[in-house]
């Protein structure tokens, strides 16, 4: 939103916070596939006791991979 509220409370349209077509194209594309994943694992937990394990093989595959690549860039960012 290119909106802003200044310290006196008013509100002014600030041209720099509004996003450019391809932030916004990178921005859609991640809510899409996000949104893919997401509620294909709903799906699969719901088809039984095997779907449940899968999905909780994902979440933890996901939560390591998050770890791992937050390690890798803050090495990168601080080097």
């Amino acid at each position: 939103m290119p909106f802003a509220v200044s310290k006196d409370l008013r509100i002014y349209y600030n041209q720099d916070f509004q996003m450019t077509l391809n932030e916004c194209k990178e921005f859609l594309a991640f809510v899409l596939c996000a949104a893919s994943v997401y509620f294909s694992l709903v799906n699969v937990y719901f088809l039984g006791k095997t779907g449940k394990k899968l999905v909780y093989i994902v979440l933890v595959l996901l939560a390591v991979f998050n770890l791992y690549m937050m390690l890798a860039l803050l090495a990168v960012a601080t080097h």
